[in-house]
């Protein structure tokens, strides 16, 4: 009997003891291009939070975007590609926590339309873009790449509203 209580707690301590230390850190960063590493990789933006936003709102989270208003693809169309393409499908480019971000939208309504994480690891892209595949407010879709459609190029997010 006292053999038994003994086991016992040898058996918890042991298993605790299993328990210390083992943990990756979520600051750590995984490098996106390594298929071997098991480490957390921290959140680089959190695509959820702009799912069903307006552009400018969008703006607002991630800062400036890549494209010039001088640019022929400028950060908003001319009134000529206003009226070439009636705004839709016009795009912004963003960095973000090391993460390319390219948004989709209505340049007359500012209805976001998509948001592509850039990158061919999906599950570092998941992460990263902390995006969860069973979501109620946004469906996420991979990005094939148009040469070989066994590889991705990125995870598309469009909005379920």
């Amino acid at each position: 009997m006292v053999l038994n209580r003994y086991i016992t707690v040898f058996l918890v301590l042991a298993g605790l003891a299993g328990c210390t230390g083992a943990q990756s850190s979520a600051s750590e960063v995984i490098n996106p291009t390594s298929k071997e590493s098991t480490s957390v990789v921290a959140v680089a933006v959190d695509v959820p939070q702009l799912v069903g936003h307006s552009i400018d709102e969008v703006r607002k989270v991630l800062g400036p975007a890549r494209e010039k208003s001088s640019a022929t693809i400028g950060l908003e169309p001319t009134p000529a590609q206003m009226k070439a393409t009636k705004g839709e499908d016009w795009i912004n480019t963003f960095e973000q926590g090391g993460q390319t971000l390219v948004v989709t939208f209505n340049a007359r309504t500012r209805t976001v339309r998509d948001i592509v994480l850039i990158g061919s690891d999906e599950d570092y892209l998941l992460r990263a873009g902390n995006l969860n595949l069973t979501a109620s407010n946004y469906i996420v879709l991979p990005v094939p790449n148009p040469k070989d459609t066994r590889e991705v190029v990125g995870l598309r997010v469009i909005s379920r509203k």
